[in-house]
Formats: structure tokens, C-alpha cells, sequence
């Protein structure tokens, strides 16, 4: 009786060392693994988590547990409100007209987004209008769209002069490409210009803005704010 006892003792041991071990696995018996890639299989929504910067951490958490008054329905008509797109200087001045207007420093939190650089396959720019009509017609004799645009000229001090856009593209090699499709159809005066660089634009938002913040927020007309505040796009990566 000892015999079979020790037996089975042995054996248990030897079965729960096979199971932590994971050689069980291929039967689908094994522990719950705490290492990735398991556990990057067990993330909810990781693409909605954002780095925040320390001010705009302590932003967000001072209006998370700021005490909400007023009723139910009140607190419903709370909205989110943002200013922008500004440049890296731009937003410096557009949060100076926010503290100017009596705003306290925390009641926003500032955003940022990176932006593609923009290319475009494009004729011109051309001496003037007449110049600019002809060229359309001619691309309207070969069915081909385009899109009016500002060009500036090398050598007018910046002035800009009227061109046509024949497509934008979101990068170098498909805007060459694109033009040598252009060329085989005739069009030997299009080239590639870059209409925007890469960069970021930044926000300036209220995540929720109380009826009487909002009213003071849409009547701020500062010029560094440029359109002022309006509701909430999409949530952008946060910095």
C-alpha cells in the first residue's frame, strides 16, 4: 500500500513538472504565460493609449477629477472644443492669448499630429490668366483633370503666380511616378513640385467645456487663434 502510494506521488509530480514546463502543450494543457507575445495578445484597444507631456498629463488629470456640478442634463451639454491647427510657433502665441483672456493654464491641453509631406505633379507657374485659360483647355482636349493652384515663381520674391495641379501625392516616388505616366500621354511640360513639407500642426483643446466655457471660448477673437474654437475632430496623437 506504501508502494503504490509513493507511486503515485511520484507520478503526480512528475505529471504537474511536465505541465508547468509546457510539454503538455501540444495537448492544449499548459499555464497561463505572463511573457509576450502572450501577453501583447491580451491588450484592449492599445492603439487608444497616448504618451502625454508632464503639463498636459497634469492637465488631464486635474479636469478628470475636478468636481463635476450640476445636474445630469447639464453636464451632458459638456462638449469638446479645439483651436488650431497652428505652427510650432504659432501655438505659442495662441496659448498666450488664452492665458491673456483669463483662461487658467491647465484648462486646455495642447496637441499635436505629424502631417505628411505633400507633392503634386503640376503646369506652371504661368506669366498670367490668359496663359493659365489656355493651358486648361488644352487639358480639357485630353480629358484630363486638374486642380487650379497658387505657384510661386523663382525669382518674384515670393509672389505667386496661377498653375495647375494635375494630382498630390503623399510622396516623392509616386509623384515621379506619376508624372512619367503624365509625359507618355503628352503632357512634357508637368513636373513635380513640393507643395507642403513634413511637419506637425498642434491644437489647442478643451475636453470639456461647460455651456458658459464654451459661449466664452467661440467669442474669443484673438488673430493668434486664428477660426477660434470648434468642436473636436477626431482625437489626434497627443504629445
Amino acid at each position: 500500500m506504501l508502494r503504490l502510494l509513493v507511486a503515485a506521488l511520484l507520478l503526480a509530480n512528475l505529471a504537474f513538472w511536465a505541465w508547468s514546463a509546457g510539454a503538455l502543450e501540444g495537448l492544449g494543457l499548459g499555464p497561463a504565460r505572463e511573457r509576450d507575445p502572450d501577453r501583447l495578445t491580451q491588450q484592449v484597444h492599445p492603439d487608444a493609449v497616448h504618451v502625454l507631456q508632464p503639463a498636459a498629463a497634469a492637465a488631464a488629470l486635474a479636469a478628470a477629477s475636478a468636481p463635476r456640478t450640476g445636474s445630469v442634463a447639464e453636464r451632458a451639454a459638456w462638449i469638446c472644443l479645439e483651436a488650431g491647427p497652428f505652427s510650432a510657433a504659432a501655438v505659442e502665441a495662441a496659448e498666450r492669448a488664452l492665458a491673456a483672456a483669463a483662461l487658467p493654464v491647465g484648462a486646455w491641453v495642447r496637441t499635436s499630429q505629424e502631417t505628411p509631406a505633400q507633392v503634386a505633379v503640376v503646369l506652371g507657374p504661368f506669366a498670367n490668366a490668359d496663359a493659365a485659360s489656355k493651358k486648361r483647355r488644352e487639358l480639357g482636349q485630353l480629358k484630363m483633370p486638374f486642380e487650379p493652384l497658387d505657384l510661386r515663381a523663382e525669382g518674384t520674391a515670393g509672389r505667386s503666380q496661377p498653375g495647375l495641379a494635375l494630382g498630390r501625392y503623399e510622396s516623392l516616388g509616386a509623384a515621379e511616378s506619376a508624372l512619367a505616366r503624365f509625359r507618355q500621354r503628352g503632357v512634357s511640360a508637368a513636373r513635380v513640385a513640393q507643395l507642403q513639407p513634413a511637419g506637425s500642426e498642434n491644437r489647442l483643446r478643451v475636453e470639456n467645456a461647460s455651456p458658459a466655457q464654451a459661449e466664452q471660448l467661440r467669442a474669443l477673437s484673438a488673430a493668434a487663434l486664428g477660426a477660434g474654437f470648434a468642436p473636436c475632430a477626431a482625437t489626434p496623437s497627443s504629445r
